[in-house]
């Protein structure tokens, strides 16, 4: 197994999956541009719901435990790409809800963002879409956990590792385990910084 001080996440997790994770992103900057006047828990869930299962199909889906106080989705990027079968094999149309605009914003930052990410690296690599804790369970390494778990994978790999953030707070973090800031940007038409980091 290649995490085995990891839990896989399966079918049966999904539920809490989605919440532990909406729980720590409530406050993701992302989150409140894409939504909008429609920001709150539920519509998170729907947005983390989406990605926990698009990282269970088509990459990596793992947990601190089997507690779930934290979750990590990450994905060989040569698999990321989006398309209409893969979105709505996993449930993409629940993010119909969200309406029009958070649609329409959603696309642009993952236009965005690709562009940004092809131009950083090229070379085979695994692309870290997510990782986030139970803000209850905070503080207690279960983060640091996942982190140096999939750090140890993409070693093994002889492998990059690609991330993005939008705090100066979690680049110092990201930093203490080796990632570098390859791009540093303003996402159109708003204030929101992003930082793109790799650990080589």
């Amino acid at each position: 197994m290649e995490f085995n001080n990891l839990y896989q996440i399966k079918k049966q997790d999904l539920d809490k999956s989605t919440e532990v994770l909406a729980d720590a992103f409530m406050d993701y900057s992302m989150f409140k541009y894409i939504l909008g006047k429609k920001h709150n828990k539920d519509n998170i869930k729907i947005i983390t719901n989406f990605f926990i299962k698009y990282a269970m199909i088509y990459g990596k889906a793992y947990a601190s435990s089997p507690d779930i106080e934290g979750l990590m989705l990450f994905i060989d990027y040569d698999n990321y790409k989006f398309n209409l079968f893969r979105t709505l094999r996993t449930g993409g149309l629940s993010l119909l809800k969200l309406g029009r605009e958070a649609g329409n914003k959603f696309s642009q930052y993952e236009d965005f963002c690709e562009k940004i990410h092809q131009k950083a690296i090229q070379k085979p690599h695994q692309y870290l879409m997510a990782i986030g804790v139970d803000p209850d369970k905070q503080g207690e390494g279960h983060g640091s956990k996942m982190l140096k778990s999939l750090l140890e994978y993409t070693d093994r790999r002889k492998e990059a590792c690609y991330l993005e953030t939008h705090t100066s707070y979690n680049v110092d973090i990201y930093r203490n385990y080796g990632f570098e800031v390859v791009s540093e940007d303003t996402l159109p038409n708003t204030d929101i910084k992003q930082w793109s980091m790799l650990k080589r």
